[in-house]
């Protein structure tokens, strides 16, 4: 049969079109998809961990993360958690990299949330501690977090205890909610006390600078209730012109609070002509003998750290500050023994920031570099010191018990020192006591006789080690050749083992 040729032109014409747009869709959707895979948002891998305190809640869901870079939903599975300071790991998760400031899960039925100081990076694993306490809980990041976490959660460390100050307006304060930074001092200290002022300055002056004066606090606190009345404190404050908070309390509070920082005080006669009172002019009654420190609080009240001793400021004093110093004391403002910058070390790390310099084992710790020495002890009571292993290639692996990717490659790093007669294999616990680690290496074969304890990550700092696991591959000759971060599996293991020869 004949076709009509008007009628085929009527059918394959819209036919035609169909096609073109079919074409135009499937183009369009590669070119989204290009674009989309171009400009996918980079992520980074964290590892979920709880514990819980006596009482507690022994189970958790809907977690979730937010910052101001965004959010991630965390799905965890169900699974009961241990007591404090046993950790429960609860998986891998990875999400986008940023800042995260408040964690959210799901107890008995009700959406909690809590605070967090977290930046997560796409080249390490970052954990992050969900400690379940009564009626709530709270959140930790990083390694020091989560080491702090779990013995706080266990009672093994404690905040401060709730005080009830006033400031140099009068004002009711109490600390917490954000990460604050205590000075000890007293307005008629002639010795230290000016250099906290200028230091706290510095640091003012930084955190303005960087924005984050919303998230960090900044107060002097006093060891002289007796002279330090809210008046005393403001007229201070106005000679000096010091805007943070001047606390002042009750002498029994007051005490106490200081004596969960280990610090301590007491009124002394002046053992000469005492000075004249900068306020009344008349000379001083008496002179205040106490300890000097900068305490870094977490923002759950928690002692994170603790600076004694003068500031170093490496300028000098603003002239206010200047006069309230002895002639004596004259040179301290450059002879002390820690900094603004040592301050803010501290900081960054409450808040998730990176660090003032910056560090990575990957710069620090490059191919070609010498490796940091250190002496440590192993969980067998042995003595390790890095510089007596010269002639035998070296892995140094830096872990830690709640490392989930840690666990995994132990096993393989102990059964490589031992098929390597002449490979040195440290496998450095981070920030942990040795019953922990004793009670781990027991159940995992061959761990033992590798295991180092470095309790105060005095090697982790050295090698500037910042997420877990590291592995640091060192030749005969004690320089380093290779740093690994992140798990290794047989073929990484084996890349480092050939690079040092071993």
């Amino acid at each position: 049969m004949t076709s009509n040729p008007a009628v085929s032109r009527r059918l394959t014409t819209p036919r035609r079109a169909l096609l073109g747009a079919v074409l135009l869709v499937v183009l369009a959707a590669g070119t989204s998809l290009g674009v989309a895979a171009l400009h996918r948002t980079p992520t980074g891998r964290i590892e979920l961990i709880a514990t819980r305190a006596g009482g507690g809640p022994s189970a958790l869901g809907g977690i979730e993360l937010s910052g101001p870079d965004g959010s991630a939903r965390l799905d965890a599975p169900a699974r009961a958690v241990a007591p404090a300071p046993q950790p429960t790991d609860l998986g891998e998760f990875e999400v986008p990299v940023g800042l995260y400031h408040r964690v959210s899960v799901r107890l008995d039925g009700r959406t909690l949330s809590a605070p967090l100081a977290m930046r997560v990076s796409g080249d390490r694993l970052t954990p992050v501690l969900v400690a379940l306490g009564h009626g709530g809980f709270t959140a930790y990041a990083g390694n020091d977090g989560v080491n702090l976490g779990l013995l706080v959660a266990g009672g093994q460390v404690r905040p401060v205890p709730p005080t009830t100050f006033a400031d140099q307006a009068g004002r009711p304060v109490t600390l917490g909610g954000v990460p604050t930074v205590v000075a000890a001092f007293a307005t008629h200290c002639h010795e230290t006390c000016p250099l906290y002022t200028a230091v706290l300055g510095d640091l003012q002056r930084t955190l303005r600078a960087r924005g984050w004066e919303g998230r960090v606090r900044i107060t002097e606190v006093t060891m002289d209730p007796g002279r330090d009345t809210p008046g005393t404190l403001a007229e201070y404050a106005r000679r000096t012109g010091t805007s943070w908070p001047l606390l002042t309390a009750d002498p029994a509070p007051l005490r106490v609070f200081w004596s969960a920082l280990h610090a301590s005080y007491r009124d002394v006669p002046y053992p000469g002509t005492p000075p004249a009172d900068w306020l009344t002019g008349r000379p001083e009654a008496y002179d205040v003998s106490h300890d000097s420190l900068a305490a870094v609080l977490d923002a759950q009240g928690v002692p994170r750290f603790v600076l004694p001793g003068d500031p170093r400021l490496g300028h000098a004093l603003p002239e206010a500050l200047a006069r309230m110093l002895s002639p004596a004391a004259e040179g301290h403002a450059d002879t002390g023994s820690w900094s603004v910058t040592d301050l803010l070390d501290r900081v960054d790390v409450l808040l998730g920031e990176p660090g003032e310099q910056d560090r990575r084992p990957e710069s620090a710790v490059r191919g070609g570099a010498a490796a940091p020495a250190f002496t440590l002890t192993a969980l067998s009571g042995r003595r390790v010191v890095l510089a007596e292993q010269v002639g035998r290639p070296v892995v140094l692996n830096f872990w830690a018990t709640w490392c989930g990717p840690c666990r995994r490659e132990l096993p393989l790093l102990a059964r490589a020192a031992a098929s390597h007669p002449g490979l040195v294999v440290l496998a450095l616990d981070q920030g942990e006591d040795a019953a922990t680690v004793r009670s781990f290496a027991a159940d995992v074969a061959g761990v033992t006789p590798i295991a180092v304890l470095d309790p105060e990550r005095h090697a982790g700092a050295a090698y500037a080690v910042g997420g877990l696991p590291v592995s640091v591959a060192i030749d005969a000759g004690g320089t380093v050749r290779a740093v690994h971060v992140g798990e290794v599996d047989r073929a990484a293991l084996d890349r480092l083992l050939a690079l040092i020869g071993a």
